[in-house]
């Protein structure tokens, strides 16, 4: 029983913290522009993370889309690292918005980008496509309480 209890008091103050934030398109509702970019969902996180909304970006756009996140938000440069593309170091870019510290002073926009280099080889096994263009990249969004 305590477990339940503790389990609703959880979703509770869940909901009381991010009651004022809704899941969708957080670069589009919080005024970031951020062209090439497409979103593909979101979802309420846990812990610090409030909510989190995926991006694609597509391999041709890569270069572009990096390059923006490194002058922009401070992420670091993407680096090929075993098997795909990540930020130098895990350096995730951070956006300190206005209209997100209205609503609560301590939440901040964290933003990413990786991607995996792992594809299907026409034998069926396994094989890495160093050719960034080739391949998509995914852009995580994340509001953090900080």
């Amino acid at each position: 029983m305590k477990y339940l209890q503790l389990l609703v008091l959880f979703f509770l103050s869940n909901f009381c913290f991010s009651q004022n934030l809704e899941c969708g398109d957080l670069l589009e509702q919080y005024g970031i522009e951020l062209n090439k970019v497409e979103f593909t969902g979101c979802t309420p996180g846990t812990g610090q993370i409030i909510l989190e909304a995926d991006y694609k970006v597509l391999g041709k756009d890569s270069g572009e889309i990096e390059r923006i996140l490194i002058e922009k938000f401070g992420m670091g440069k993407l680096k090929f690292v075993c098997c795909g593309w990540e930020p130098e170091n895990g350096k995730r870019g951070y956006v300190d918005n206005k209209q997100l510290k209205a609503i609560n002073q301590d939440y901040f926009f964290e933003i990413s980008m990786f991607a995996n280099a792992e594809k299907k080889s026409k034998k069926g096994g396994i094989e890495i496509e160093f050719d960034r263009s080739k391949i998509d990249f995914n852009l995580k969004v994340s509001i953090l309480e900080i």
